[in-house]
């Protein structure tokens, strides 16, 4: 594993940070149980779904993939006690709150049939949730990896390592790199805070923009419970959409009206600072299965027409971009690449995830990733829509996904009854402030 992977996985022991994609499928023909089978078949051709986590002795180094054998347990089939739309979001939120365990297996795949209710779908549905340990994928490589398990074509032919290391030899190894390591800590390390004092200079001759603020907490930023809610607001793509305007920030735009809002009515202010907690994919090609970065990107909620909300939050968005593609970042990642697995570990494990702190990077967390054309099939079913939940930690109890496939657009809603317990409230904001978004944009 990389060290960026290694580190994800060990603070997913810390932090369970497990990614569910959902997809709803409607018009199925197939049986459950050809359907198991055909997916187990596809899955054992990816070399992706055929790996699990092998730990060092004694942690003495980064763990490695090792090979994993494909069997029927990894597709897994509810039976709802009522096959409703309201059901299964129940047992979402249940698998939400049990995770996967990278060491025996970091995927499963989760089916429930025969849903009726579900939006877009005048029939009954089959709904498919991936869910994913996040060091095997971040959200773009878990999207190639569910396109390819749910592709009318058949994947391209792609060599399955099978083999295996005994501990003496993954001992040998890591012995050999120690040198080396410790040689590229120092020189990359060294290169590492020049680059930094670089990226000073260049913020204080206004090159770059400064360091994203602190938020101020709100009751989004209080610790979740151990139970989960989530809700899925579906829309056309076009609903939030302008010309100069993603969809990403035609999103966040809603999202800002939607937090606003609820704030305003459940604790009687709203503080000016408000915030996201945003994914960034990183510049260049991918070296970690985990590549890219969070950023602190402002919500603007004092500013009222909301396409000038929006531009602010592409200028923001803009910024904090121009910021990670700063070359002290990529001198930050060589140096992160060269530290000896036990040090990663060690941070880790002495890192308290337990501590509030005074101030926040964001109120929420918004995830927003593209997942394609709408041609996706699994049972003889077409894709209708997609949606994701990103985790809560013990200071974002909400979160929101932006998922689009085709023309559709959710915009999900992960949350905890201590921070938010009134979804449904929460939800209808959502669609009120999404038809707001669409009003100002047109």
């Amino acid at each position: 594993m990389t060290p960026t992977d290694a580190q994800t996985f060990w603070i997913s022991e810390k932090i369970p940070n497990d990614q569910l994609l959902l997809y709803c499928f409607e018009g199925q023909s197939e049986s459950i149980e050809d359907l198991r089978r055909s997916l187990i078949e596809r899955a054992s051709t990816m070399p992706d779904l055929c790996v699990r986590i092998r730990e060092v002795p004694w942690h003495l180094d980064y763990p490695l993939w090792e090979p994993m054998p494909i069997t029927q347990a990894l597709v897994v089939t509810h039976k709802l006690a009522e096959p409703s739309w309201d059901r299964c979001i129940n047992s979402i939120e249940v698998l939400l709150e049990n995770h996967v365990n990278p060491r025996a297996t970091p995927w499963l795949l989760h089916l429930f049939e025969g849903v009726r209710g579900a939006p877009r779908c005048d029939g009954p549905a089959l709904i498919a949730v991936l869910q994913v340990a996040h060091s095997l994928a971040d959200g773009k490589r878990a999207t190639a990896i569910a396109r390819t398990l749910f592709s009318q074509e058949a994947p391209p032919p792609e060599v399955i390592d099978t083999r295996s290391s005994s501990s003496a030899e993954i001992l040998m190894r890591a012995a050999l790199r120690l040198p080396g390591q410790i040689f590229r800590l120092f020189r990359d390390g060294r290169a590492g805070h020049q680059a930094q004092l670089q990226l000073d200079a260049d913020t204080l001759a206004e090159v770059v923009a400064p360091q994203a603020p602190n938020r101020t907490k709100v009751r989004s930023n209080i610790a979740p419970d151990p139970h989960r809610l989530v809700r899925m607001v579906v829309r056309d793509a076009a609903d939030l959409r302008a010309d100069g305007v993603s969809v990403t920030v035609g999103a966040m735009t809603a999202i800002s009206v939607a937090l606003t809002n609820y704030l305003a009515a459940a604790d009687g202010s709203v503080p000016p600072e408000l915030g996201a907690e945003v994914t960034i994919a990183k510049d260049g090609k991918p070296k970690s299965r985990n590549h890219f970065r969070n950023a602190g990107v402002g919500l603007f909620p004092e500013v009222p027409d909301l396409r000038e909300r929006a531009e602010r939050i592409k200028e923001s968005m803009a910024e904090r971009r121009a910021r990670a593609a700063h070359p002290s970042s990529a001198a930050s990642d060589l140096a992160m690449e060269a530290v000896p697995g036990p040090l990663i570990r060690w941070g880790v494990q002495q890192y308290d995830f337990t501590a509030i702190p005074e101030a926040v990077t964001g109120n929420t967390v918004v995830s927003s990733v593209a997942r394609g054309a709408a041609d996706l099939v699994l049972g003889g079913g077409v894709v209708r829509f997609t949606a994701g939940f990103p985790s809560l930690s013990p200071v974002m109890s909400l979160t929101h996904g932006v998922h689009g496939i085709g023309d559709t657009v959710t915009i999900s809603i992960t949350t905890s009854p201590s921070s938010i317990p009134d979804i449904d409230r929460y939800e209808k904001l959502m669609h009120d402030a999404i038809d707001e978004v669409r009003s100002a944009f047109s």
